[in-house]
This record gives structure tokens, C-alpha cells and sequence, in this order.
């Protein structure tokens, strides 16, 4: 979802464990990174990607800024978990104006969730296949209450959120602006905190894409069971 369209953004990564931001800004040369900073949140406050505590996640996001000294207001944010859906259908054939009049009705016979309460995109991926008569689609889906908590997350902070992407397809955006693998085959994983994301790229195009609730959360609770020692020191051990 773009809300506005901005040449300077600050990227700000909101993970269950650590706020991330990293300030971008066009130039003759293009993008450049003028600014980075990463500050961890308390426990609990954002869990399985449901915002619990708007107002301390708020006031960690604006001393983030602060700490390092970002002055744009203008910021991207990604969301994931179990409230967004990614899956690759097959539709008939047909023009991306066509598609966006019937993506509601192709969504209702994929998406576990009452269509009214989800926010719907679409990327037209090319020709089927196994059938020259249909294209293959990603149809993406969020739930409308965690979009909106967290853009009235960022308006907390004082931010202007201008863009609400899909974590893995920021991740495939960042890596297809640095690099240029040809038609190879990419696999992108992302490790975090409490989950992995796997998104396997071919050329442009992803293919499969997939959540899996493991991460390093879990890593460091298995360290700790097989040698008894703190969070910390698991951390430090991993």
C-alpha cells in the first residue's frame, strides 16, 4: 500500500524484539544510506506481529530518531506474520485493470478471512505454465485491523507513514536494487527474532514464498535448555 510517494524515506523495521531505521535519500549518484540506527523493545510489546503496546513501541520510535539524529518524517514500514497472506493462484487471462475489478471475487475462494476485512494487492507474475489460457498471480492480503495499528502506530511517534509493504517483499525490493542476478534463481531468508521468512526469487519474479514460526527466540530457548544458562548468554553463544 503507498499512501504518498516521497524521494526521501527512512525505512522503519518494527520487529518483535528491536526497532531498526535507516534513513535513504535520492541523490545524482541514487540512493544512499545517510543514516542507521537499531534500539531493542521491551518484551511483549509486539508479539506474532500484534502491536500490545502502542504508546511505549511510540515512544521507542521516537527516541530512535532522536538517539541518531533522523530528521525525515517520511517512513516505509513492512508488516508479516499470521494477519497477512501471500499466495500464487491462477487466473484466466487478462489485463491488470481487469484484474483489479475481479481480484475480490478470485481472493474469496483463497483467503480464510471475510474479504470486507482485509486489504487486497495483487502481482501478475506471466503465463501459466500448463495452461497458455491462464496467468499466474500473487495475491496478497492483510488484515485491515494490523494495517491499521500499525500506521496509527507511526502517526504516534510523529511520522508520516507512507508506505505499508509486505515484510518479504520489502526484503526481494532492497535486494533487486543492489543486485542483478540475471534469471538465476535467489533464495531470500530473512531470520528474525521470532520467525523466518523464505522467499525464492527467479529473475524478478518470486515464486514461492513462505513464513515459518522459528527464529532465533527459539534458538536461544534451546540453548539455554541443553547447557542452563541466561537469555543472554544464549544470545552471545548462538
Amino acid at each position: 500500500m503507498v499512501f504518498s510517494k516521497k524521494d526521501n524515506l527512512v525505512g522503519l523495521d518494527i520487529g518483535s524484539r528491536s526497532l531498526k531505521a535507516a534513513e535513504v535519500l535520492e541523490s545524482k549518484r541514487g540512493r544512499e544510506l545517510k543514516r542507521f540506527g537499531i534500539t531493542e523493545i521491551p518484551h511483549g510489546a509486539i508479539e506474532d506481529g500484534a502491536i500490545n503496546d502502542p504508546e511505549t513501541l511510540a515512544e521507542s520510535i521516537r527516541q530512535l530518531f532522536k538517539a541518531y539524529n533522523i530528521k525525515e518524517r517520511n517512513v516505509a514500514i513492512s508488516i508479516g506474520g499470521y494477519a497477512v497472506i501471500v499466495k500464487k493462484i491462477a487466473v484466466q487471462t487478462m489485463d491488470e485493470a481487469q484484474l483489479q475489478e475481479t481480484i475480490h471475487f478470485e481472493a474469496e475462494q483463497y483467503i480464510p478471512f471475510d474479504i470486507s476485512d482485509v486489504n487486497l494487492d495483487f502481482q501478475i507474475l506471466g503465463e501459466n505454465e500448463t495452461n497458455p489460457n491462464q496467468m499466474n498471480v500473487f495475491l496478497v492480503a492483510a488484515k485491515k485491523e494490523m494495517v491499521d495499528d500499525y500506521v496509527n502506530l507511526v502517526n504516534l511517534a510523529g511520522l508520516n507513514p507512507c508506505i505499508v509493504d509486505v515484510e518479504a517483499f520489502a526484503l526481494q525490493n532492497t535486494f533487486e536494487a543492489n543486485y542483478d542476478t540475471g534469471n538465476d534463481n535467489v533464495a531470500l531468508i530473512d531470520i528474525g527474532a521470532s520467525k523466518t521468512s523464505l522467499n525464492i526469487l527467479k529473475g524478478n519474479n518470486s515464486v514461492f514464498m513462505r513464513d515459518v514460526s522459528l527464529g532465533c527466540m527459539q534458538v536461544n530457548q534451546k540453548i539455554i535448555s541443553l547447557i542452563d544458562c541466561s537469555y543472554d548468554e544464549a544470545e552471545q553463544l548462538k
